[in-house]
């Protein structure tokens, strides 16, 4: 009931209770852990073991992954899902997954995602998942993405799509990748 319908006799306790349900929502959050470590998806058709020899060109990537995004002059927030997707763009060179991090806007390490180096096959891909409701990174979270490949190959396409429901209302951004410097 908007507050303007309210006896004005009872609009302070309605304001109050409502101050008090949003404190206790907000402490519940606080409280609640963090979602559980977001799935690295990858078809075992897409990998193959550590090729023989050495791959000499290392790179990383940065992508840029909004969780939650800011409108109406910092009235209402938008929490969106991220699909980070990393594709082997060689036809016939492995393409080396060494490092998957996730952080938040701030650049504290959220996530890490590997253990051991993924290899792909040419033309191969795979996908990091973040659920809509996992706002951990807040505004400018990003992945970066260290792999490797052999010289002369083609360098991974590396993007990030997020994508929101809300109502009836639905909103999806792309967001490509960028190479960044890494030491060699």
């Amino acid at each position: 009931m908007p507050l303007s319908l309210v006896p004005r006799v009872l609009a302070p306790r309605v304001l109050a209770l409502a101050l008090v349900v949003s404190a206790f929502v907000t402490e519940c959050a606080a409280r609640s852990p963090p979602p559980s470590a977001q799935p690295v998806i990858v078809s075992p058709d897409a990998t193959t073991s550590a090729p023989a020899e050495k791959l000499a060109l290392r790179g990383r990537t940065l992508i840029p992954l909004h969780s939650t995004l800011i409108g109406q002059g910092g009235v209402t927030r938008l929490n969106f899902s991220g699909a980070l997707s990393i594709h082997n763009a060689s036809a016939t060179n492995v393409l080396a997954i060494e490092k998957i991090e996730y952080r938040n806007g701030s650049g504290q390490l959220i996530e890490s995602y590997l253990n051991e180096p993924i290899y792909l096959k040419p033309y191969a891909s795979l996908q990091v998942l973040i659920a809509q409701d996992d706002v951990r990174g807040g505004t400018g979270a990003s992945f970066t993405v260290d792999w490797s490949n052999a010289e002369g190959s083609d360098e991974p396409l590396i993007e990030a799509i997020m994508t929101s429901f809300t109502g009836p209302h639905s909103y999806a951004i792309l967001s490509p990748g960028r190479r960044v410097s890494r030491a060699q």
